[in-house]
């Protein structure tokens, strides 16, 4: 059978990025449990398209997939597991905004089997970071990437923009 691929959007974010074309909204009270129970009711009901197909790739994408807790992708990954089959080296990538991120985090997200980080840094100036409307800042891109390798990431990426309105190459290049 061919081997699945599964794709998991978190709509809301702390602010909605200029730039953004995803489905995504502000919003302060995330709905934690009730999109939870949302999910699982939906993949619930497309079991019957998958049948006997092994997933080998999930990607938690956005939105800020962040703002969620630990315990809901534990919670949320037990799900699936219990309806469909997960490659045991699925790589399971989160995408994670360095602006949303608490101390042990990441921590909670390895332990509920995330075992892949797509950090949302977009620039490491403050300028470029100003004008994208990011909530974050250079030393908490930084940190996140400092984070994520002592929680025991070693997959990681960090996203980058390059051909920013006013960008020169050589800010281009001190990104990188």
């Amino acid at each position: 059978m061919i081997p699945l691929s599964l794709y998991i959007h978190v709509p809301w974010c702390v602010r909605k990025c200029p730039y953004c074309d995803f489905n995504s909204h502000e919003r302060a009270d995330i709905p934690e449990q009730a999109y939870l129970a949302a999910l699982i009711e939906d993949i619930s009901g497309d079991l019957h398209q998958v049948a006997g197909r092994r997933i080998e790739t999930i990607f938690i994408g956005g939105g800020t997939p962040s703002l969620m807790s630990g315990d809901f992708y534990q919670t949320l990954l037990g799900e699936i597991r219990q309806r469909i089959d997960i490659a045991a080296d699925a790589e399971i990538t989160l995408e994670a905004n360095p602006g949303t991120l608490e101390q042990g985090r990441f921590e909670a997200y390895r332990a509920a089997g995330i075992n892949r980080l797509s950090i949302g840094v977009q620039s490491f100036n403050g300028s470029h970071l100003q004008a994208l409307g990011r909530i974050h800042g250079k030393d908490e891109a930084i940190h996140a990437a400092e984070s994520a390798r002592r929680a025991g990431f070693d997959n990681f990426n960090l996203d980058l923009m390059h051909g920013l309105p006013g960008q020169s190459r050589a800010q281009a290049l001190d990104d990188l």
